[in-house]
């Protein structure tokens, strides 16, 4: 299964290290395939991708228009157990909107945002199986006012029930020039 989820996986062709402690990950806007994700090895998997070209999202979610995102956010959890009626949340601190990237019928879940305005905090209830999960993905139009030099911190954790998974897992940043 991950041999499959990584021939999917697409990053960043110039992934580099922005800060001293190498704890972000620069995003320029040129996806290329690659071979490994970012991993907290055993628990979260994070990729980043292009905004697909064409894609109908899921009902109740604005109509999706390519031009409108700037990356694709994807989220393997593996969960230990099964929880049922998990809060799975997703930081992203500068993002001015989003859409879930929903494939498959097994990825539909609803998600809320703490704040109108700012979808800093995303957040879903959903029942998890043992093991790896069903992708979570995001579609969303980075909010490059925020930036510093022309880069901005996007997404900086996962929590599930109220327990950071991120791990060793970088910072998103993305370019935003």
């Amino acid at each position: 299964m991950f041999a499959l989820l990584i021939a999917l996986g697409c990053s960043k062709s110039d992934d580099f290290s922005v800060n001293s402690d190498g704890n972000q990950l620069k995003s320029a806007r040129t996806a290329t395939p690659i071979s490994a994700w970012d991993d907290n090895t055993g628990v979260l998997r994070t990729s980043l991708w292009n905004p697909p070209a064409e894609y109908t999202t899921a009902a109740g979610y604005t109509a999706y228009v390519a031009g409108d995102y700037d990356v694709m956010a994807h989220f393997g959890y593996i969960s230990p157990d099964y929880v049922t009626g998990a809060i799975i949340e997703f930081t992203f601190p500068h993002i001015l909107y989003f859409i879930p990237h929903i494939t498959k019928p097994s990825e539909y879940r609803t998600y809320t945002v703490n704040n109108t305005d700012n979808a800093t905090v995303i957040t879903c209830t959903a029942d998890l199986t043992k093991g790896m999960n069903p992708m979570f993905c995001f579609l969303v139009k980075v909010d490059c006012s925020k930036g510093n030099s022309g880069y901005v911190t996007f997404w900086t954790d996962m929590k599930v029930n109220g327990v950071s998974v991120k791990g060793t897992i970088k910072n998103k940043v993305f370019a935003c020039n």
